[in-house]
């Protein structure tokens, strides 16, 4: 089997605003079968940078080549491009949705689920948590939700909706409703605002509801600990990012002082990324986004060296439909899976790009992994070629 053909779909799904910008691949082979991959630079820059990419390493590497030599090709994505040996988000993000739809292929030409040439189920159902829940409708489109009590009255909504988890960032909107990030010093108003919006949801949905706190990375390591030493008594679930991940040390002096599991890895890419916070023991768990950390194979990797030190793993989800189908693909076959991010609430034209959208389909706060080959979705073809698609073959 050979592959013929790339195809690299710029999904800019709100053109006017620099929101959410989807990067797909789909490569064809000369048997008939496809697969696809997605690049997690939805959001921030870089997702104009990670199509040119794609199309590079199309043209150089993936044209004529077996999709079925996965590790093979990794590696040679690796090494040949001389700047894997150091990288970044959009090498190895390209890398990455590279790596998955090799996989989807492999999975189609089996017959069988991605998971199944991973190892083999070990997760019968995997549980969720609701992100992105935190903004309500109105004439003017969505808003973000701003006092506490709307913070309490929506996420009673999440959670009559069936989850036993969310997450949200109660830093990043002000009192007048503007998105931006906390000074590194997080002032006292600011903190109390933060405050009083976890406390609001912890009040309102009870001990029983797991509330995952984001920062982002925005918090200098004093802020963050006394933040962090806080909000103990809230009991999180996880707090994620509550320092800049580029220092380890700065992370680990969070983690020692802070009784809270402490989360991060978003921004941290293939197991060398990972290294250094797995030894030091410096996370509780670890989140690498598929579409970022080095794929299916690398982030396999990753998870096999967190288990030796018994860290958990929560793939981080941040951009459109394939990225979580690759995600669940993971989950269902490692040992130290503990929980999925999920977006049930976005609008249609996230979900319309594929047939089945696995963030429409938890319930009660699981999902149930099927028995589809591959990543277990399909592009819908029509819907994606609404938006700007680049050919290689």
């Amino acid at each position: 089997m050979k592959i013929t053909a790339a195809n690299i779909y710029d999904c800019k799904l709100y053109p006017y605003t620099n929101s959410y910008n989807l990067v797909f691949l789909r490569l064809e082979t000369d048997e008939g079968l496809e697969g696809l991959g997605e690049v997690s630079l939805a959001y921030g820059a870089g997702a104009t940078a990670a199509v040119g990419m794609l199309r590079q390493l199309a043209e150089r590497f993936l044209l004529g080549a077996d999709p079925m030599r996965i590790e093979d090709m990794w590696n040679r994505l690796f090494r040949g491009t001389f700047w894997g040996q150091g990288g970044g988000p959009v090498l190895y993000g390209a890398m990455s949705a590279i790596d998955a739809a090799l996989w989807d292929i492999k999975g189609k030409a089996y017959g069988a689920p991605a998971y199944e040439l991973l190892g083999g189920q070990v997760n019968e159902r995997l549980r969720v948590y609701a992100n992105g829940w935190y903004s309500r409708e109105t004439d003017a489109g969505r808003v973000s939700l701003v006092a506490p009590e709307e913070y309490a009255e929506r996420a009673l909504q999440v959670v009559a909706d069936g989850f036993t988890a969310l997450k949200f960032d109660p830093f990043v909107v002000q009192p007048d409703g503007q998105r931006i990030s906390p000074a590194r010093h997080l002032p006292q108003a600011q903190a109390d605002l933060a405050y009083a919006r976890l406390a609001a949801v912890r009040d309102a949905v009870g001990p029983d509801v797991d509330i995952l706190v984001e920062v982002h990375g925005n918090l200098g390591t004093t802020s963050a600990i006394a933040f962090g030493q806080r909000i103990e008594e809230l009991r999180p679930f996880f707090y994620e990012e509550p320092v800049d991940a580029m220092n380890v040390d700065a992370m680990l002096k969070v983690s020692q002082n802070v009784r809270i599991p402490i989360a991060a890895g978003e921004r941290l890419y293939t197991r060398y990324g990972f290294r250094e916070y797995i030894e030091k023991q410096v996370l509780d768990i670890l989140q690498p986004d598929m579409g970022l950390a080095g794929g299916l194979t690398d982030v396999k990797k990753i998870a096999a060296y967190a288990e030796t030190y018994d860290i958990h793993v929560q793939p981080h989800n941040c951009a459109g439909p394939i990225s979580t189908a690759m995600a669940v693909q993971l989950d269902t076959c490692i040992t130290n899976f503990i929980i999925q991010e999920w977006f049930p609430y976005r609008d249609r034209r996230f979900y319309d790009l594929v047939d089945q959208a696995l963030d429409t389909q938890a319930v009660d706060g699981y999902y149930t992994p099927t028995r589809a080959p591959g990543l277990g979705v399909v592009l819908d073809r029509a819907e994606a070629d609404r938006y700007t698609r680049i050919r290689i073959s």
